[in-house]
């Protein structure tokens, strides 16, 4: 059995997730700090659609490695995520062209938070994990 097969894509993957959700944590920040600001238009990122994107889900060629003397694949593109226009509220009496509902934003933060606390314990898990299995289990 290959030792680099014990990381499996796990760490990868919620590593891939911590750095989203910290962009998507920064993006509902500023749309909270600008929600007195006149025509300021309220962004978001669509973390669920950027993981399947980064995970090979989405269609597209693979990298593959052929040779052991060739140089490793970097597929991470966690830097280059698009953020998009959130979704307006639905009613509004606003005058200024400003699209942040801020219960909306405040709601999708907390749901934010939550994920991205819940990924880190998982990452926390596996390194507990990892550690029992080179102190021999005890």
């Amino acid at each position: 059995m290959p030792t680099d097969k014990i990381f499996s894509n796990t760490l990868n993957t919620l590593e891939k997730s911590l750095n989203l959700r910290s962009i998507q944590h920064k993006a509902l920040s500023s749309n909270i700090a600008n929600m007195d600001t006149p025509n300021y238009k309220a962004v978001e990122l669509d973390v669920a659609k950027q993981m399947a994107k980064q995970n090979g889900s989405l269609p597209g060629l693979k990298l593959v490695r052929t040779k052991v003397g060739h140089l490793p694949i970097r597929s991470d593109r966690s830097d280059q995520v698009t953020l998009k226009a959130a979704r307006p509220p639905g009613f509004s009496l606003r005058g200024d062209g400003n699209t942040v509902d801020i219960d909306r934003t405040m709601g999708k933060l907390a749901e934010n938070t939550l994920l991205y606390n819940a990924t880190a314990q998982l990452i926390s898990k596996k390194f507990k994990g990892l550690k029992n299995v080179i102190k021999g289990g005890k």
